[in-house]
């Protein structure tokens, strides 16, 4: 990996360790014992940015791991090759998870219940003035099996 491209995924990496410091500090060394908001915010924030990080180092350790491996078989040394190989195998898995879970975060977020729905399924209803709705369950999804036809 080039000395940029290692720059580049440290500093990608850092404020996951800052936060993992200050978390492990406050469950070891608890003085005080108090949580900040700040500190649940950006928890939450690197928490959301993972599958970013995670497809941006890892493509990056996949990439450059590659082209190692073709300069390495280009000399014809092997044990280069292998090791490079095997960083490559690491970054395309951290690709690998990061793209899957970009792709569960995504579909969480952008999906869409059923017109009359609510997001567990049940039946919703406006009041005949408008100001309320009533959410029941729906009777054909009922899973007991007294009332199954």
């Amino acid at each position: 990996m080039s000395r940029r491209a290692l720059i580049a995924c440290l500093l990608l990496v850092l404020p996951y360790a800052y936060v993992a410091w200050y978390w492990a500090s406050l469950l070891l060394f608890c003085h005080e014992c108090r949580i900040s908001g700040d500190m649940i915010f950006y928890t939450l924030v690197l928490l959301f940015a993972t599958p970013i990080v995670l497809i941006a180092v890892g493509g990056t350790a996949f990439f450059s791991a590659k082209r190692g491996v073709e300069d390495s078989l280009a000399r014809q040394d092997y044990t280069g090759a292998g090791v490079s190989g095997g960083c490559a195998v690491l970054g395309l898995k951290a690709l690998v998870a990061g793209g899957v879970l970009l792709a569960a975060f995504l579909f969480y977020w952008l999906d869409a219940p059923e017109p009359g729905r609510d997001r567990l399924g049940r039946i919703c209803e406006e009041s005949a003035n408008g100001s309320r709705i009533h959410c029941r369950p729906d009777p054909s999804r009922s899973k007991k099996p007294w009332s199954l036809d």
